[in-house]
């Protein structure tokens, strides 16, 4: 439950419960992303039904090879599974809902099944513009037979995602830029709905900052980070080790690949899962975002951001948040621009605390979340007044 798009999914359930909705769950538990329910928040226990259904979502090679002879996505196609249609039907015809909130377009294949069933309004959380991150994957992959089934992939993910989401009463984007390709392609049913923070003053007396450090830390199964951070550890931390051999790297995170637990070394520490992130990030100096693919909000950037945190991101990595460079953020895109970035940082300590500080007043004030939420429950009320 520590990737981005579970952090924001609890995050929705436990707002809904605080806003006093009564809320029903049906949840798909992944083999990529299984979840023990025993380790669940103690919140769900206030949820009025909690159904979950194992879904093996793994890439079948021979399911792969089949699909390209359809018109369908295989992205979307692993989601389907006729026993969370039928647990689906059977809430459905338990209760009279008012809102059936889909999360993903990942969901939306759910979506008919609402309609028949139920007269409740349908609305999806759009976390990410998924074919825009297949879309960047593919303009940065190198191998032209990957290149090709990537483009693929991409194509037939943006003709059922921009489909799909003009069928919903209401999309609920996670960052102002989804919101905004939304209306080029004529989709105006939005609300923008950002993950939230709460106010709080960081103080931890016990917790050292090793300030010769750097650190990464998100969900290694993810393919945008897994690029990112290749790309980092084979382009621009030689560089930056170069000029201060006192640094080290962190890399944090589950399912960690392969290719980067052999990057291991005396300055590059691989790490893997950590239990708590805020004591993790505050232990270190500098927070690395290098993605240079992706789409949505980075949650990780956002909740390093809500504790102070100093992070040099890409264009990609800040995208979404809205935080100015040299501000409350440090945006650099190429090796040179890191570079640069991380010697300012190293040679100004206080000027680069100084940013952290300003960036924990910004998501502060930008991102607060009872605030979100509570303006959320007013306009899904006003939705269900509508004919």
């Amino acid at each position: 439950m520590k990737d981005g798009g579970a952090i924001a999914m609890n995050q929705t359930l436990e707002c809904y419960i605080e806003q006093d909705c009564e809320i029903s769950l049906l949840a798909l538990n992944t083999s990529r992303h299984w979840v023990d329910e025993s380790t669940l928040p103690i919140f769900y226990n206030k949820l009025k039904r909690f159904e979950t259904v194992f879904v093996k979502t793994n890439v079948n090679p021979l399911s792969a090879f089949f699909n390209l002879f359809t018109d369908k996505s295989y992205n979307v196609e692993r989601f389907v599974n006729k026993q969370v249609e039928q647990k689906f039907i059977e809430l459905l015809q338990s209760e009279n809902y008012d809102i059936i909130q889909f999360e993903s377009i990942y969901t939306s294949p759910y979506l008919k099944t609402a309609r028949k069933y139920s007269k409740a309004k349908c609305v999806c959380r759009v976390h990410n513009i998924e074919h825009v991150i297949w879309q960047r994957l593919s303009e940065n992959e190198t191998s032209i037979f990957k290149k090709g089934y990537l483009k693929l992939l991409t194509t037939r993910l943006r003709n059922y995602e921009l489909d799909i989401l003009k069928q919903f009463d209401l999309l609920l984007p996670i960052s102002k830029r989804e919101n905004e390709i939304f209306i080029q392609q004529n989709i105006n049913h939005c609300h923008y709905l950002p993950f939230g923070v709460k106010k709080s003053d960081v103080n931890f007396p016990n917790i050292q900052t090793e300030m010769n450090s750097c650190y990464h830390i998100g969900s290694m199964d993810w393919m945008p980070n897994i690029e990112g951070v290749q790309w980092f550890l084979d382009e621009v931390w030689p560089e930056i080790y170069k000029q201060f051999p006192q640094i080290t790297f962190y890399l944090a995170g589950k399912n960690m690949p392969l290719s980067l637990v052999s990057k291991e070394s005396e300055h590059v520490k691989i790490i893997g899962e950590v239990e708590d992130f805020v004591s993790f990030s505050l232990e270190k100096n500098i927070m690395i975002v290098p993605l240079l693919s992706g789409a949505g909000v980075r949650i990780k950037v956002l909740e390093a951001m809500s504790i102070g945190k100093t992070i040099l991101t890409t264009s990609i990595g800040a995208e979404g948040i809205g935080a100015l460079s040299m501000k409350q953020i440090i945006i650099c895109n190429t090796i040179e621009e890191f570079l640069n970035s991380f010697k300012f940082c190293i040679e100004n300590p206080e000027e680069s605390k100084a940013i952290g500080m300003a960036a924990k007043l910004f998501v502060e004030e930008h991102f607060q979340r009872e605030k979100i939420y509570s303006e959320l429950v007013v306009k899904l009320k006003a939705l269900t007044q509508e004919l």
